[in-house]
C-alpha cells in the first residue's frame, strides 16, 4: 500500500474543497486547511465534512496552519493575488506544492513583476527539490482527444491550427472583461501546449480583444519541435443558456462537458458527430498525477510549475496587448 501523505489545502471553500476531496480519495490524510476568519473556517469545515468526511482542523490564517503541523503536500487554492505568498510559504514549510491557475495574477502589479514572481516560484521549487505543479487540468483533454479520435479512425496529424471555446457562468463578481481571461484563459493555453508541446507565442502575429462578456485571442504558436500552429481561443461568460466548451486541432472539433456517470462519478465527456466517450475528470487526473509524482510513482505531474510559467507568459502578454471594446 502506498504511504499515506499528510496534506493541507490553503483556501478550501471553492475549488479547494475538490482538491481536499480528491486528496483524501487518493489516500492522503488532509489534516488541515487555512481560511480567512473563524466564521469562514466554520463554514468550510461543514462543507468538507459533508463532501469527504473531513476530520482535520481549519485555521483562520496560513501562519496558524503551518504552526500547527507538518504537511508533505500543500495545495494552494487561495485567490490568485495570494498565490505567490502562499506557494513560497508552503515551500518554506518543506512541502510539495500544487497551485491553482494562474500561477500569479495581481491586477495591481505590472506584467514584468508578475512574471518575476512566477519565475522565482519555479526556481525556488527547483532549488528545494520539491514537486511543484499547477492545476491547469484541461491539459489532460489533449490526450483524451487523441484517444477518442484514434478510436474513431480519425487521423488529425501534426497540429497546424487549434481552436478552443470555453464558456462559464462565472460568479457574482469578476464575470466581465479582463477577469474572464484571468479565470478561463489558462485552460485553453494549457490544452494548446498539450497538443503542441513546448513552444512560444509569436507576439507579432497576436491579437486579443476584450469585450464585456467575451475575450478572443489569435496568434501563431511556434513549436520547439518545429512548425507553427495557428491558435484561436474564445473565452466567454454566458449567464444563461447552454454552455459551449469545444476544442480540437486541424478543424476536427469535439464538444466537452463534465457530468456524473451512471454510478454517480463525475467524469469528462467528449462528443463528435453523435459519438461520445468518457474520461477521468480532469481535476481528479491532475491531483492524482501530482500525488503520484510526490510518491515517486511517475516522473512528473500533469502540468509542472515551469509549464505554468510558460502559460502565464502567453496569458499576461495577450492581456497586455488587448484591444478593449
Amino acid at each position: 500500500m502506498a504511504p499515506q501523505l499528510t496534506a493541507a489545502v490553503i483556501g478550501a471553500s471553492g475549488i479547494g474543497k475538490h482538491h481536499a476531496k480528491w486528496l483524501q480519495r487518493l489516500g492522503c490524510s488532509v489534516t488541515g486547511f487555512a481560511g480567512t476568519s473563524p466564521d469562514s473556517v466554520a463554514a468550510t469545515t461543514a462543507k468538507l465534512q459533508d463532501l469527504c468526511g473531513f476530520e482535520g482542523t481549519g485555521y483562520p490564517s496560513v501562519e496558524e496552519l503551518f504552526a500547527a503541523g507538518t504537511y508533505e503536500i500543500v495545495n494552494v487554492c487561495s485567490p490568485e493575488e495570494l498565490h505567490y505568498e502562499h506557494f513560497m510559504a508552503a515551500l518554506d514549510h518543506g512541502a510539495h506544492v500544487m497551485c491553482e491557475k494562474p500561477l500569479v495574477y495581481d491586477a495591481d502589479l505590472p506584467l514584468d513583476e508578475m512574471l518575476r514572481q512566477a519565475a522565482e516560484m519555479v526556481a525556488a521549487a527547483d532549488e528545494t527539490g520539491r514537486v511543484a505543479a499547477i492545476n491547469t487540468q484541461y491539459v489532460g483533454a489533449a490526450d483524451a482527444y487523441r484517444t477518442f479520435m484514434a478510436e474513431r479512425g480519425a487521423e488529425t496529424g501534426t497540429p497546424r491550427s487549434f481552436f478552443m471555446q470555453m464558456e462559464s457562468r462565472g460568479g457574482s463578481e469578476g464575470t466581465d472583461r479582463e477577469q474572464i481571461w484571468v479565470d478561463l484563459g489558462p485552460h485553453p493555453l494549457s490544452v494548446l501546449m498539450g497538443f503542441c508541446g513546448p513552444g512560444e507565442m509569436d507576439e507579432t502575429s497576436a491579437t486579443c480583444t476584450v469585450e464585456r462578456k467575451v475575450v478572443e485571442a489569435e496568434f501563431d504558436y511556434v513549436m520547439e519541435c518545429g512548425g507553427v500552429c495557428r491558435a484561436h481561443i474564445v473565452c466567454r461568460n454566458r449567464p444563461e443558456g447552454d454552455l459551449v466548451r469545444r476544442f480540437g486541432i486541424n478543424d476536427a472539433l469535439v464538444d466537452y462537458e463534465g457530468r456524473n456517470d451512471d454510478a454517480g462519478i463525475y467524469r469528462a465527456y467528449l462528443s463528435h458527430d453523435g459519438d461520445e466517450t468518457c474520461a477521468q475528470d480532469f481535476v481528479e487526473a491532475s491531483v492524482e498525477r501530482f500525488v503520484a509524482a510526490v510518491r515517486g510513482d511517475v516522473q512528473r505531474p500533469l502540468a509542472t510549475a515551469a509549464e505554468g510559467l510558460r502559460n502565464l507568459n502567453m496569458h499576461l502578454r495577450l492581456l497586455d496587448m488587448a484591444k478593449r471594446i
